[in-house]
């Protein structure tokens, strides 16, 4: 279905999650030459290359995997955030697969969509959806980027799964009243949906005395490379996460 007023709250939704999360309605041939932007229906390849190329030239000591790694992340970063803000917050979903978005030097920031359409029902169904339109736009992700470097659905999923259940976490940030039954739940649903290995829950943990739900990623950033960074809290090479 079309509305405007589904679009003005996960506009407005996004931009309280973080300010880099901005969207519009656009429609696709008033896309800017002038600025870079990724969409599936145009040729992307060249444009994620020169995200690629300006991160190696920021951070030059960091290396090869890091470079790959932070480019992968940050193509996905948005869709995923969005896909949950639209359900959670919106109640709805818009066309994931059809997300244009916006390169900045060495990030990605800012999102559109061509028109106002999007879906509606409930929870469970539209996160299957997601799933569906995210794994459609991360292989043509994993397509384009193939022309120019050796991507492996193996490393790209496990930094999917970090990016869906890193969500999860600021999800019971913000609403610290969901139940820890209902947070495994959801994580569960979420991996299902995007065709992502059940094992992957072992890095989920709720603590039934805090209340919280806590989790160490599968995957390394490898931001540690840059220099003056240091190791993520939820990284698995961390020590406090080896115990």
């Amino acid at each position: 279905m079309s509305d405007q007023s589904f679009f003005e709250h996960l506009f407005e939704h996004s931009q309280q999650v973080t300010p880099f999360l901005h969207g519009t309605i656009t429609p696709l041939s008033e896309f800017s030459p002038e600025h870079p932007f990724i969409h599936i229906d145009r040729p992307s390849s060249e444009n994620i290359r020169e995200l690629y190329e300006s991160l190696k030239l920021a951070h030059p000591e960091a290396g090869a995997p890091y470079w790959l790694t932070r480019t992968w992340t940050l193509l996905c970063w948005q869709p995923i955030f969005v896909a949950f803000i639209s359900i959670y917050t919106c109640q709805g979903l818009p066309k994931l697969s059809l997300m244009g978005q916006q390169i900045q030097p060495s990030f990605i920031s800012g999102y559109q969509f061509d028109s106002d359409d999007y879906f509606q029902g409930e929870a469970q169904e539209l996160i299957k959806l997601a799933g569906q339109e995210l794994n459609t736009l991360f292989d043509y992700f994993r397509e384009e980027m193939s022309v120019w470097t050796r991507i492996r659905p193996g490393f790209t999923n496990h930094l999917f799964a970090d990016g869906i259940l890193g969500c999860l976490i600021r999800l019971s940030h913000f609403s610290p009243d969901l139940p820890g039954d209902y947070l495994i739940d959801q994580a569960r649903q979420w991996l299902a949906a995007c065709n992502l290995p059940e094992k992957l829950m072992a890095s989920l943990n709720y603590d039934e005395k805090s209340k919280q739900l806590a989790f160490v990623r599968t995957s390394c950033c490898l931001v540690y490379k840059c220099q003056g960074r240091e190791l993520c809290s939820d990284c698995p090479r961390h020590p406090d996460n080896k115990r």
